[in-house]
């Protein structure tokens, strides 16, 4: 190794050495008040749904008798033909828009909301940040595997598709080196 990087041994106990026990550290922290932010939001949105319902209106029964509900303006086109009918659920609609937002505003969800994106955002500019970031030790890879996968994966399905689940393979495998390496010491 050059003499400008320290040894593996020296970074996986050196969090000045090797910075990303820092950054992970600081990625947990932002990824914790970021849940804490959607939980106040679930919060304040089911208290405005046990005062109002979601602002949606009800379309005519598909041919099996199946009632369906439309919340924007594209599925009301999709499924009601022009006209006044259309028109109407086009106002009842927005009305009901109107009413959720203003109650929202006053409970707070918006802001709430607005909260919880930025949080999202740096949520993301730390991860951005980390996966950056040479690593200096095995340990410092296995975390920003954990920051790549906890930030990138799509969605919970991805898990078994190709490369989340070789992924998750690759990081197995380096935590068991890394005990291993700890273990013999």
């Amino acid at each position: 190794m050059g003499a400008e990087q320290p040894s593996s041994t020296a970074a996986s106990f050196d969090p000045v050495a090797d910075p990303i026990q820092r950054l992970f550290a600081k990625f947990q922290a932002l990824l914790d008040r970021h849940e804490a932010a959607l939980a106040w939001c679930d919060r304040l949105e089911a208290t405005l749904l046990g005062q109002m319902d979601y602002p949606r209106v009800p379309l005519p029964p598909d041919w099996e008798g199946t009632r369906h509900f439309a919340a924007d303006v594209s599925t009301i086109d999709d499924t009601i033909l022009p006209g006044r009918h259309r028109r109407r659920l086009h106002r009842v609609l927005q009305r009901r828009q109107r009413r959720w937002d203003e109650a929202a505003q006053g409970a707070g969800l918006a802001t709430a909301q607005a909260r919880e994106a930025a949080l999202d955002e740096a949520v993301l500019d730390q991860a951005d940040t980390t996966l950056a970031t040479p690593v200096w030790s095995s340990h410092a890879i296995v975390l920003k595997l954990l920051v790549l996968l906890s930030t990138r994966e799509p969605n919970p399905s991805a898990y078994i598709l190709s490369p989340w689940r070789e992924l998750r393979l690759i990081l197995m495998n380096l935590r068991g080196l890394v005990a291993h390496a700890e273990v013999g010491r």
